[in-house]
């Protein structure tokens, strides 16, 4: 893993993340991710109201699914759907932390309560904490890509137990990138998806933008022959007759690294 120091982290720390994400590549999916990622990233950096993700149609003022783990091992998984118009959640998202990293363009970032509200005084003067989260004193958000007006994020909260670290940040944004790839993994294993070879992503993503074989071949700088061959390993994988119904069905799926025509 790389991308951030690890400066302020503990001993053990990235083995102990690595090692989370290694395991909930291999276990079940989950409604939206893994049980077992929640519940490990809980361990990691403990907190007493728990961690959930969420997922937030804004120009709708729908909360589309809330997936999330409690301190005391409790599972729950919400579609709470439309509220009502008057709502003070939505009234309120837009000019608060819940939206920060939207407003901001800043999804990379793990936004701490702290870095908006330095003391409690000016914690509890945002309408959003005084009026919606007043169970919650500390609150971590790591945002995830969203489709345009929505939020995806991992929310960890606390009640006691007093504020988040650095070290908790760090250890969050090391994580984010893998936690973004195994969302993807978890969609693809819940669709069905059959795992494929890079090569074998990159000869369907042409063939799904009408390329014919001669210019797949072209394209990657094989043979024909190669590409005729992993046309049949993606057409048995996927279960289909030919490569536009594979590309159909495993496409929306792909990994974001794929390129596309």
């Amino acid at each position: 893993m790389t991308g951030v120091g690890t400066g302020s982290l503990r001993e053990g720390d990235a083995d102990a993340l690595a090692d989370l994400l290694r395991a909930a590549r291999c276990e079940d999916p989950g409604p939206v991710l893994p049980w077992v990622l929640l519940e490990g990233l809980l361990r990691l950096v403990p907190c007493d109201l728990g961690v959930t993700y969420q997922a937030h149609d804004h120009r709708r003022r729908q909360s589309l699914l809330v997936q999330g783990v409690m301190d005391d091992g409790t599972r729950g998984v919400e579609e709470p759907g439309p509220t009502a118009p008057d709502d003070r959640f939505w009234h309120l998202w837009w000019s608060s932390i819940c939206s920060w990293p939207q407003r901001t363009g800043d999804l990379a970032s793990v936004i701490h309560t702290g870095d908006l509200y330095p003391t409690e005084r000016a914690r509890l003067a945002d309408p959003m904490h005084a009026e919606v989260l007043t169970d919650s004193t500390a609150e971590l958000m790591v945002s995830l890509p969203a489709p345009p007006g929505e939020a995806r994020r991992l929310l960890f909260q606390r009640w006691s137990g007093g504020p988040f670290t650095e070290r908790d940040r760090r250890l969050l944004e090391l994580a984010r990138p893998h936690v973004q790839e195994l969302f993807l993994l978890a969609e693809r294993r819940r669709a069905e998806v059959p795992r494929l070879t890079r090569r074998e992503w990159e000869v369907l993503a042409l063939a799904g933008a009408g390329l014919s074989t001669e210019d797949i071949a072209a394209a990657l700088w094989i043979s024909r022959g190669t590409v005729r061959k992993h046309a049949e390993h993606i057409r048995e994988r996927c279960g289909t007759h030919t490569l536009a119904e594979a590309a159909a069905r495993a496409l929306p799926h792909a990994p974001v690294a794929v390129p596309r025509r």
